[in-house]
């Protein structure tokens, strides 16, 4: 009891730890990024093209009791799955800066091999860039310098920044190979005769 107001007064020890703070995950300073290459669209229009024609000849032919072309049946199916694998298939080259490694997978689905490649492991980032066909085009690739291998990356609308990012998750060197124009000498041309110029 307080002597002067009469009241009671409940003293409480709190204790402050830091403990949540220590159960926190450290978070990564970059996101993981996952680069997946396109399909090769070449190969794919070709089988499906071959398969469709071999479809296209043997159907109305056994429609109309012609059971000799079950082999180009058999054909048709076979290319046109094969197209359809090969618009599946993926190449991908992921970044993980959250495990400190980058993955390298290969396949369909399930159906995939897939490896690591740890931080330590690579030594630089290069990226070639290239004059394309056109004038306003370049071509660009990018490659993680590794110990004993060079791993070529799926191509990106921003190389430039690709590359840079890549770099800095990993904390390496970039290197930058660029095909220059160098400037040709101006052709300057004869100086004109004076002598012909003075007379009348």
């Amino acid at each position: 009891m307080h002597p002067r107001h009469g009241t009671a007064v409940l003293w409480v020890r709190c204790r402050v730890d830091d403990s949540r703070d220590r159960e926190r995950p450290e978070v990564p300073a970059f996101s993981d990024l996952v680069l997946r290459s396109p399909p090769n669209w070449t190969a794919v229009c070709f089988l499906g093209m071959l398969g469709t024609a071999h479809l296209a000849v043997s159907i109305p032919s056994m429609a109309v009791g012609r059971w000799q072309s079950h082999l180009s049946l058999l054909l048709g199916v076979v290319f046109v799955a094969v197209a359809i694998a090969g618009y599946r298939f993926r190449s991908e080259v992921a970044l993980m800066p959250s495990q400190r490694r980058v993955r390298l997978r290969t396949g369909i689905g399930r159906f995939r091999y897939e490896r690591f490649i740890p931080f330590s492991g690579v030594r630089a980032v290069r990226l070639t860039v290239e004059p394309g066909l056109r004038a306003t085009t370049t071509e660009s690739l990018i490659e993680l310098l590794c110990t004993g291998e060079d791993v070529p990356c799926p191509p990106t609308s921003i190389p430039r920044q690709q590359a840079l990012f890549m770099a800095m998750a990993m904390n390496v060197p970039l290197i930058k190979v660029s095909e220059e124009d160098t400037p040709t000498p101006r052709q300057t041309a004869p100086a004109e005769d004076l002598t012909d110029l003075r007379r009348p």
